[in-house]
């Protein structure tokens, strides 16, 4: 097993700096009128610099550095995947043209050249637009139907996920973020995981994100689960953040509240680095400890496994899909979960699904194609 996983390792390292020359060699060859031809390994350092400054912010070095290294390697894997698949589709299309001896100038190098150019300016331009964006929050509904007799009769739910505080732009996106959430007037406010990004300390400001919290005051409070990014070496500080923001942390537990309805929350089951100790219990064992006779509201990170869940539960609310963040990674995600977006039930006796495709971001602080989002859920009691 480590053999394998040490071969896949090298492989994708191998594969990765193969990459990243044939970008390097892609962009040369669009800038090869402005870049003296002894100067031209400067453009290949600092491609081999942004492409591993991700692994340099991993190194033992101070939180300041890693956190530049971080924002470098953040906005270099935008430009990456987009120079990437331009480029091979722009080579795969001239290819596929000198085969079929389609009449056209397929080996000239000023075509060569000019789409070389235009290729480094959009996969450029993507980027910002990507990152300007991710900054644009939009706010989605859904109404949410209940025989559940002990549920007020109308009751406004706020759904959070994948904020990745820590993350690249994450902090300077939260002001909005909890701006929209209070002009909503919730009564509940739900965080279905992801609320951190690995590693506690790339906050640069925790206490000015604790007020934020602070600040929002629904009738029935705000519950967390966690996500597979929300644990490791600095797991009790993301504890103790989240009991100084008044947020209420379910690992494995449930919460009854105002006698009216239950609150389910789930770890992970891939945690990177652990929630100290704590481990997601099976399914079957947590469902049978619940109280009877409430609507259950489940919070659990990744939709996967949907069928999981039966009639002992009313609503399961998840993120962690980012519904692919970027384009066209919304192919992948729909093939990978049962929904990777939206609402979903799957039958009468099953619970209302609710994916949200997060209101941050995780890895290119970017957004093309999916949006940042909160979840305005009303939950309707139904005579």
């Amino acid at each position: 097993m480590k053999v394998g996983i040490f071969i896949g390792a090298v492989l994708f390292v191998v594969l990765y700096v193969i990459s990243i020359i044939y970008i390097s060699r892609r962009i040369q060859e669009g800038f090869s009128g402005v870049l003296p031809e002894k100067s031209r390994w400067v453009l290949y350092m600092v491609m081999a610099v942004l492409a591993f400054s991700l692994v340099f912010g991993m190194m033992p070095v101070s939180y300041g550095v890693k956190r530049i290294f971080s924002t470098m390697g953040a906005y270099f894997m935008g430009f990456y995947a987009y120079a990437l698949m331009l480029f091979l589709v722009r080579d795969g299309v001239f290819l596929i043209g000198k085969l079929l001896k389609i009449k056209g100038d397929f080996d000239g190098m000023k075509l060569l050249s000019t789409s070389s150019v235009m290729i480094t300016v959009l996969s450029l331009a993507l980027v910002v637009y990507g990152t300007v964006h991710a900054g644009n929050i939009k706010t989605v509904s859904y109404e949410v139907d209940s025989y559940a007799q002990s549920l007020p009769e109308k009751m406004k739910i706020v759904l959070l996920s994948d904020l990745h505080l820590g993350a690249v732009g994450s902090e300077k996106r939260l002001p909005e973020i909890i701006k929209k959430v209070q002009a909503e007037e919730p009564d509940l406010v739900l965080l279905s995981g992801d609320i951190f990004d690995d590693d506690f300390m790339l906050l640069r400001d925790p206490q000015k994100a604790i007020k934020l919290f602070q600040g929002v005051a629904p009738t029935y409070g705000i519950y967390a689960s966690l996500g597979n990014h929300d644990g490791g070496k600095t797991f009790p500080q993301m504890l103790q953040f989240l009991e100084e923001s008044g947020i209420t942390v379910l690992l494995e537990q449930h919460q009854v509240v105002a006698d009216s309805f239950v609150i389910l929350g789930r770890l992970d089951p891939s945690p990177i680095g652990g929630f100290g100790g704590d481990e997601r219990q099976e399914t079957k064992e947590v469902l049978s400890a619940l109280p009877e006779g409430l609507p259950v509201i489940v919070l659990d990170h990744t939709p996967s496994h949907v069928e999981q869940y039966g009639k002992e539960v009313d609503l399961v609310l998840s993120g962690h899909t980012h519904k692919g963040q970027i384009f066209p990674f919304q192919l992948g995600t729909k093939l990978l979960f049962d929904v990777d977006y939206g609402f979903y039930k799957r039958n009468e006796e099953a619970p209302a699904y609710i994916v949200t495709s997060g209101a941050g971001t995780w890895g290119p602080p970017m957004r093309i194609g999916t949006n940042s989002e909160i979840v305005r859920i009303t939950l309707q009691r139904v005579k």
